[in-house]
């Protein structure tokens, strides 16, 4: 049987705003988290409206954002454009943005109110945007949370619908026909196919470069079940990443646990025991709080905002697991 291991890369456990070595750096709900090629893990710090980054020697420092509302409110989701630009799902303005080397913020899309209307950046409209992923082209898809829709974002800066009709449901099909219900975490796999945590279906669903949308996990029901994915359970899955080898990561939020997809479609126990907790060690004796963000290093270490433990995780294994879409 695989071997994980959990351990803390930073956070005392306390909410707080301290940068500095990351056994004294304090955070206040970590949320989205991805990782530039130099290995600096970059973190959507929610409550304290910031974005920061942890260098490879441990110290936690702050990219953008300011203590108020004023840049940036609740962000969540974040990804990496490839000429480093950070890109944020500004989740509480309603907006997409962007932060550029320099640490200067932007807005990519949506005009800061509440809505759900496709067209020019300018114009759109989202309803709570969470999740966030960029393809290699630079185009970019999210889980618009409360529409109850993804959506894409193309070079020019125009929103359109890529599936989802913006009703609350759970139905497999055409992308203008298949319903969703607050899907949060989004991620690309490595053919094309969009991997979406519909959270509150409870269930890991995929959408193919066609714009069809299937199930690969998840009976829809509240559980912690493993084993074959059409009769697995999830409880409100938040984020999710693809290893290299496609290998599907999932947060399993409100069972305080990190879950894998296997080739096979069949879903697995990583790290977590089901309690919320705050324990390193073993993966089936560590515990979580509420994990939120996935993120995967290029050695295969799984990195997880541990949100309610207020801290950054990582999980290391002894090898990789077949793909679950491949």
């Amino acid at each position: 049987m695989e071997e994980f291991e959990v351990f803390t890369i930073a956070g005392t456990g306390a909410v707080g705003k301290k940068d500095g070595p990351g056994n004294e750096a304090g955070f206040n709900h970590p949320n989205g988290i991805t990782i530039r090629d130099d290995g600096t893990i970059i973190v959507s710090d929610m409550y304290n409206n910031k974005i920061r980054g942890i260098g490879s020697d441990g110290n936690v420092f702050t990219i953008a954002g300011t203590e108020n509302e004023t840049t940036l409110n609740s962000p969540c989701e974040i990804a990496l454009r490839n000429d480093g630009t950070i890109i944020v799902a500004d989740t509480g303005n309603h907006k997409i943005k962007g932060i550029d080397l320099e640490g200067n913020v932007y807005t990519i899309a949506g005009t800061g109110l509440i809505g759900d209307k496709d067209g020019p950046g300018n114009e759109a409209t989202f309803f709570y945007p969470n999740g966030i992923a960029v393809r290699d082209d630079g185009t970019m898809i999210l889980a618009d949370l409360l529409s109850n829709k993804i959506r894409g974002i193309d070079l020019d800066g125009n929103i359109y619908t890529i599936a989802g009709t913006g009703l609350i449901g759970d139905k497999d099909g055409s992308g203008n026909e298949a319903t969703f219900y607050a899907s949060c975490g989004i991620a690309i796999g490595n053919n094309g196919t969009m991997i979406v945590s519909d959270r509150s279906n409870h269930k890991i669903r995929c959408i193919d470069p066609d714009g069809n949308v299937y199930t690969i996990a998840g009976n829809g029901v509240i559980g912690d079940k493993d084993g074959p994915g059409n009769e697995a359970s999830f409880n409100y899955p938040r984020g999710i990443a693809v290893r290299n080898d496609g290998t599907i990561i999932v947060a399993d939020t409100n069972n305080h646990k990190i879950r894998g997809i296997d080739s096979d479609g069949n879903v697995f126990t990583i790290a977590g025991t089901g309690k919320g907790g705050d324990k390193d060690g073993p993966g089936n004796g560590a515990t979580f709080n509420h994990p939120g963000g996935i993120a995967i290093r290029e050695d295969g270490i799984i990195i997880v905002s541990d949100t309610w433990n207020h801290k950054i995780r990582g999980i290391r294994t002894k090898k990789l697991v077949k793909s679950a879409i491949e």
